[in-house]
């Protein structure tokens, strides 16, 4: 099972609408909606897979789980991408 988590050095915060996250090695910095915080705000706490990650939201939010699963995918993905987010092999992290 795979996990993903934020790296360091990642900065995060919360404005009145929307979240930023910013990569201090690279300079780049990703937005995002109150979803996408909500998805941060897990993985800030606890490394987690696409679908605890999709169960919480879709608790707190109207979606459809495969919406959910998909779209929560697709964000993880580009936040891997962009050298925000890693995955580690379980929930401790290593």
């Amino acid at each position: 099972m795979m996990y993903y988590k934020v790296r360091e050095p990642i900065l995060y915060t919360g404005l009145e609408r929307e979240s930023v996250l910013l990569n201090l090695e690279s300079g780049g910095y990703f937005s995002v909606n109150s979803v996408g915080d909500r998805v941060l705000s897990i993985l800030m706490k606890r490394p987690s897979t696409v679908e605890e990650l999709t169960y919480e939201i879709t608790l707190e939010y109207a979606i459809s789980r495969e919406s959910a699963e998909r779209d929560i995918q697709g964000f993880v993905q580009d936040l891997v991408e962009q050298g925000l987010l890693e995955t580690v092999d379980g929930r401790d992290g290593s």
